[in-house]
């Protein structure tokens, strides 16, 4: 009964049986020596995911004491003592769904190397929760380190066999039913590969896009990435993910968060020496300046337009939130468009001292993927120390610091398209005084008609807040080094969000003259655009370059109240979850009720 139910939660992914031991774990090897697992779970918890005991009589068995543990979950989402696994357990703990911080990634490829490098019989065991989106990430952001593309483990003749059999499948055609689903889905073309073809979907109106340098042969200069990335993505899926039953249906990415592939774009880049110039820089004199800035002028959001039962079911999701005590502080308005957006990042302390240690474990030879030799301790303190009290990880790890709405009628935009009417709609930040003219305006359109429209509430603090933005009409301050989160709202209701820094997307060099660009997004390349989010067409990120003498202006402070600090009374995913069970997909509910939830 027990296994039945661990293979109900595996869905998708591959689970490994051990016919010796009679074990069946959520578990892969992706290549001999890196093996990515389910969370090993105690208590109710391991009815349905890998039970600890398991995990470690399985390791143990195989792997002696040439095994280490790496672990991604934060504190306060799982956590137990490294004594489980003899001590052998490394954390780099990240929120579930998320992009993490981007220096995680060269933290943990190259310990995973040091620890492989000792021994050919070393074996490096990633896990999070599920065993895929984060584990795998992280497990392709070492794979691309290595010198030679890394390939699948040495296969039995019954794995041969396997393979084999699946190679006729993929050859088969794939019914037009099928390809009809995959259109309208998130499967299909890869919209992270197409980055690396098309420059990253950002269209500069001046200065130039980042491509990457040319050798003297007219070949890219160092590390190649399109096609090393490509491959480690497409290793960590065929050994992760379970093949569908039917040669119609297509296999399910491995990494499948659009912003956590686009992360190891950004990583592969690094490792080519081709990432925008002073990004991670060591140079003192580089370090010595502020680092450089960008506004973030206005985001704009083209969907189809809602039909009346959708907008019905969104009004009885906020009501119903409102009513059953969930918000903290609710307006209700008559605007025609309830679209606002939340502007998140990480701890600034977390990231610089991820940012330290990155430095510091950087071999000086300038290999990206690889540690420096007696980089264990830095100012007395190990990696490890940074953990042990929960000081980064113990409470919400991503919290918001600006907001951005419609400001005025022409914000909002209507037109008939091919497939229905589509509405764009126009977000800019909401200063202090911005905010202020605009809520007395929902003042007083809630005295004349406070029941007839949904209401609006931030994940952080009541929208009531002012937000912080740069004075004027610049637009929101930020650090063009720094990751930033844009996650979407319909009044309460969770419609997705994407991660990216914004220096990858800029022109370079920076110059005197003005410099902008428009990062677009798809659908596909939002994360969880579910339920209401589904009807998203595109997302255009509008920013300009400051100059050099603003540098010294600091992006807003996080803001947030005691409650959303510890992750309470937050009723995004709620709201989320129960406008997509309305609908009947139960699949998207889970994710859209666990991705709000951070």
């Amino acid at each position: 009964m027990g296994d039945f139910v661990r293979r109900l939660v595996s869905g998708n992914k591959a689970r490994y049986k051990d016919e010796e031991l009679d074990l069946e774990l959520d578990l892969a090897y992706i290549t001999d020596n890196v093996i990515v697992m389910g969370y090993p779970a105690t208590g109710l918890e391991g009815f349905y995911r890998n039970r600890r005991e398991d995990a470690k009589k399985f390791l143990d068995h195989r792997h002696g004491k040439n095994y280490w543990v790496f672990n991604f979950c934060p504190a306060r989402e799982n956590s137990y003592p490294s004594s489980v696994f003899d001590g052998r357990v490394s954390r780099y703990p990240f929120p579930d769904h998320h992009a993490p911080p981007l220096a995680i990634l060269p933290l943990v490829a190259r310990e995973i190397r040091l620890w492989l490098d000792g021994s050919p019989d070393r074996v490096a065991v990633l896990h999070c929760k599920a065993g895929k989106g984060r584990s795998g990430t992280m497990a392709c952001a070492y794979l691309l380190t290595l010198d030679s593309a890394p390939s699948a483990p040495n296969q039995t003749e019954k794995e041969r066999a396997k393979s084999r059999a699946e190679q006729v499948m993929d050859a088969m055609p794939a019914d037009e039913a099928a390809e009809v689903a995959s259109s309208n889905g998130q499967s299909g073309d890869d919209p992270i590969k197409n980055e690396l073809t098309d420059g990253g979907g950002e269209e500069n109106t001046a200065g130039k896009p980042l491509t990457p340098p040319q050798a003297d042969d007219g070949a890219p200069a160092g590390k190649g990435t399109e096609n090393s990335l490509n491959h480690v993505l497409e290793l960590h899926t065929s050994r992760r993910m379970k093949r569908p039953s039917s040669p119609s249906k297509k296999l399910k990415q491995g990494v499948s968060i659009p912003s956590q592939r686009r992360w190891l774009y950004y990583w592969s880049l690094l490792l080519a020496h081709q990432a925008p110039p002073d990004f991670w820089s060591v140079d003192p004199a580089v370090l010595a300046r502020p680092s450089p800035k960008v506004k973030l002028t206005q985001i704009k959001v083209r969907m189809r337009e809602l039909s009346g039962l959708k907008t019905s079911l969104v009004r009885a999701v906020n009501t119903l939130v409102d009513t059953a005590g969930l918000s903290k502080r609710t307006a209700a308005t008559n605007s025609p468009s309830q679209v606002w957006a939340s502007l998140a990042r990480y701890d600034d302390d977390f990231v610089e001292t991820l940012e330290r240690w990155e430095r510091f474990t950087r071999d000086e030879g300038g290999a990206m993927g690889v540690r420096r030799r007696g980089a264990d301790q830095m100012d007395g303190q190990t990696f490890a120390d940074l953990f042990r009290e929960g000081k980064f990880d113990s409470k919400k790890m991503v919290r918001s610091f600006a907001r951005m709405g419609t400001l005025r009628d022409e914000d909002i935009q209507k037109e008939q398209g091919e497939d229905g009417k589509i509405e764009t709609v126009l977000l800019r930040p909401l200063t202090g005084d911005k905010w202020l003219s605009i809520r007395e305006k929902i003042e007083a359109e809630e005295k004349a008609a406070p029941t007839s429209t949904p209401n609006v509430e931030s994940e952080d603090a009541s929208i009531y807040d002012a937000t912080q933005a740069l004075k004027g009409d610049g637009g929101v301050v930020l650090d063009a080094h720094r990751e930033l989160r844009v996650k979407l709202y319909l009044g309460q209701v969770f419609m997705g969000w994407f991660w990216f820094i914004p220096t990858f997307h800029m022109p370079h060099p920076r110059g005197a003259a003005e410099q902008s660009a428009t990062l677009v997004l798809t659908r596909k390349e939002i994360d969880f655009p579910v339920g209401i989010g589904s009807n998203i067409i595109d997302v255009s990120v509008s920013m300009e370059w400051c100059s050099e003498a603003a540098d010294v202006i600091n992006p807003p402070a996080r803001q947030g109240s005691v409650e959303s600090a510890q992750g309470q009374g937050e009723p995004a995913g709620v709201a989320g979850s129960l406008q997509v069970m309305a609908e009947g997909n139960v699949k998207g509910m889970v994710e859209a009720k666990q991705a709000a939830d951070e």
